[in-house]
């Protein structure tokens, strides 16, 4: 199946934050509940023992991502780490309240690119379930970034290319009506969004189904690693299968061939103080 890259209404400036934020809180909790890349957790650790970094800067991180489970994780398997959750279009008090709730996470309120990320925030970098909204160019960019300032890198998608995909995102809309009751903060709004005007749920079937189309397979990530010039990386991609779910999680692993040794400069690495 041919990629095709097709709008997101995520993607799109003009979208309301109460949407946006209505479709990010929701995916969060699917992500919670489904424990969707906990599987992901033995090699991510792995990977940021190889890069010799001990903070994690996470793009495009939505409500907070897997964060609340993930970081947990890494520590039970011996790896302690700070993280730091950035997007473009920042959800705010999901973010807070991941940094409130789980020791060790912060978060940046200014809108942070993935294509421009500022060099005080350094450290290993993480992308869940965003990559695809990135054209070849841009995620060659993102790559490229990377290697260059030589931080390693992890990528993971929990949509892939395939009718199966297309067909359970058909189904979306039931989820989010059953999930949306575990959502958190409860809001009156989510609700009338939700099942008065279904707003929430077509915005999740329809990015949903944008997503399955957009994304790329192991092997095209793969490609666009070895472009972005990271010849000399260690880099790996493959498929990690859930527990609990019927898609596999796709997955690129990029790690520089030595750890960094040089310190990073005050304040990198950090967000500000501020956001906590």
């Amino acid at each position: 199946m041919r990629r095709l890259h097709l709008v997101e209404v995520e993607d799109l400036a003009w979208w309301p934050p109460l949407f946006r934020d209505g479709v990010t809180d929701y995916l969060v909790t699917a992500v919670r509940v489904a424990r969707t890349y906990d599987g992901l957790a033995p090699r991510l650790a792995a990977a940021v023992r190889r890069a010799g970094r001990m903070h994690i800067t996470d793009l495009c991180s939505g409500a907070g991502g897997p964060w609340a489970e993930l970081l947990p994780a890494l520590r039970a398997a011996g790896v302690e780490v700070s993280v730091c959750l950035t997007d473009r279009y920042p959800n705010t008090a999901a973010l807070a309240r991941v940094a409130a709730a789980v020791p060790g996470v912060r978060f940046e309120a200014e809108p942070v690119s993935a294509t421009d990320v500022p060099r005080r925030l350094a450290g290993f970098r993480t992308l869940f379930t965003a990559f695809h909204h990135f054209r070849p160019a841009e995620a060659r960019a993102i790559l490229a970034a990377a290697v260059r300032e030589g931080h390693g890198i992890v990528i993971a998608e929990s949509t892939c290319r395939s009718p199966a995909a297309l067909v359970l995102m058909l189904l979306a809309p039931l989820a989010v009506w059953l999930l949306t009751p575990a959502v958190r903060p409860f809001r009156w709004s989510r609700l009338f969004w939700t099942y008065v005007v279904p707003v929430i749920p077509a915005a999740v079937m329809f990015d949903g189904l944008a997503s399955c189309l957009r994304t790329y397979t192991p092997d095209e990530m793969l490609a666009l690693a070895r472009d972005a010039g990271g010849a000399d990386y260690h880099w790996e991609a493959g498929l990690e299968y859930p527990a609990w779910s019927l898609l596999p999680v796709l997955y690129l692993i990029g790690t520089p061939p030595v750890p960094a040794v040089a310190p990073a400069r005050t304040g990198e690495g950090r967000c500000p103080a501020a956001a906590t």
